[in-house]
């Protein structure tokens, strides 16, 4: 693992888009160190399949959490065999259906065993095949004057499932390819209890004959609250996947939390805060943030300890904005020909990135005044969990836990 000793080095290592895995495992801080002990703690402890919901901001650094659990907690392997579905590398960032959420936990589930990996997909080539007999008698069944709908509905049903051949990668070709997209969607929507008692059925199989009974087998579900319009998912198609038979973490959004969907589930917030509800910095939790910068540096001294304080108190706590604002001081230093990063640098990409956030947050100026006042939402009606959904998905705001939500203006929006 590579770290920084240019500006050069530090613009690239310093990347906001991507979260942290086993090659990068050396850059990690645990700032969660509380929250993942007791996720630990209840998993090892339970003798039932448990689903765990984790409620937090985009960018707040729960993915690198995640990715990392297994190898911070190396004992946990010996009680679950962990697969991990990564939204965000699996589906189209703009649209998603639970057909598409169910179909890459079976897949990840089965991928690397063969046997089990073709009888799953048999299934959608069954199901494909069984939607197109019903299509034929439809059809024979019709009227001259629908004849000719119905016959493009079975030409759609009749295309080749490509994805279906064995050596394909089926991962990266259901992403790209819309209209098999499309097709088994529709298959799943149609038998969705059908192909959920598959799905199980095949995970029975894959405990009994892979993992011997010797584990349990937890799936971790990060990041679909990342990807527009997923909400759905959470609010009309959640209990679909709570029927999935295994262990399950499962990240949402944070402005679902209260929402009464999740009353009575075990919802857990994740936040990272620098200053407590009254305003006062933590300055334990500023030096973790400036460790986190350390840690990617190979010569600490390419970034100044005032420049170090200021990133991560304009941070606000959220790791991905840490690292781009990193990224982009860097690209200002780059610019000034200077060897190291500075707080006049800092305070420039700062410029820069605070108008990035000017449109949206004009939009609903008088919300995030509300929220600087008072801390929270005036209430939680429909219009206002709108507006907070835009507020905490644009970051605007971010949101903390101190035994209740509360939230305030990202900082580097402030005034302040």
């Amino acid at each position: 693992m590579k770290k920084a000793s240019s500006i050069k080095e530090i613009f690239n290592i310093f990347d906001p888009q991507s979260y942290l895995q086993q090659d990068t495992k050396d850059y990690y801080i645990d700032v969660y160190k509380d929250f993942t002990d007791d996720l630990n703690d209840r998993l090892e402890l339970s003798d039932s399949e448990e689903t765990i919901f984790v409620a937090g901001q985009s960018g707040n650094g729960k993915s690198s959490a995640l990715q990392l659990f297994s190898t911070n907690y190396p004992d946990l392997n010996n009680y679950y065999d962990i697969k991990v579905l990564n939204a965000r590398n699996l589906f189209d960032k703009k649209d998603i259906d639970v057909a598409d959420v169910l179909l890459m936990i079976a897949f990840i589930i089965v991928e690397e065993h063969d046997e089990l990996k073709k009888e799953f997909l048999s299934i959608l080539e069954d199901m494909r095949k069984k939607k197109l007999e019903e299509l034929e008698e439809i059809k024979e069944d019709s009227s001259l004057n629908t004849k000719s709908e119905q016959g493009n509905i079975i030409s759609g049903f009749k295309i080749n499932l490509g994805l279906l051949k064995i050596g394909m990668d089926f991962k990266d070709t259901f992403k790209m390819d819309n209209q098999n997209k499309k097709v088994i969607r529709e298959l799943v929507k149609l038998k969705k209890k059908d192909f959920i008692d598959k799905i199980n059925e095949i995970i029975r199989k894959y405990k009994r004959d892979i993992l011997k009974e010797n584990k349990r087998l937890l799936l971790i579900v990060d990041d679909i609250e990342k990807i527009k319009d997923s909400d759905h998912i959470f609010t009309d198609e959640i209990s679909t996947i709570l029927q999935i038979e295994c262990s399950k973490i499962i990240t949402m959004p944070i402005h679902l939390k209260r929402s009464s969907t999740f009353a009575g589930y075990d919802a857990k917030e994740i936040s990272f805060k620098l200053k407590t509800k009254n305003n006062e910095f933590i300055d334990e939790n500023i030096q973790k943030l400036t460790d986190i910068i350390t840690a990617r540096l190979e010569n600490t001294n390419l970034i100044d300890k005032k420049a170090k304080e200021l990133i991560a108190i304009k941070s606000g706590g959220n790791l991905r904005q840490l690292i781009k604002i990193v990224k982009e001081s860097a690209l200002k230093a780059h610019r000034n020909k200077s060897e190291n990063i500075t707080e006049y640098e800092v305070k420039d990409a700062l410029h820069d990135i605070r108008r990035d956030y000017s449109s949206a947050s004009v939009e609903i100026k008088e919300f995030l005044d509300f929220i600087k006042a008072n801390k929270n939402p005036q209430d939680y009606s429909e219009e206002s969990m709108k507006k907070l959904k835009i507020a905490t998905n644009e970051s605007l705001i971010f949101a903390y836990y101190n035994g209740d939500i509360w939230y305030d203006l990202n900082p580097i929006i402030s005034d302040e």
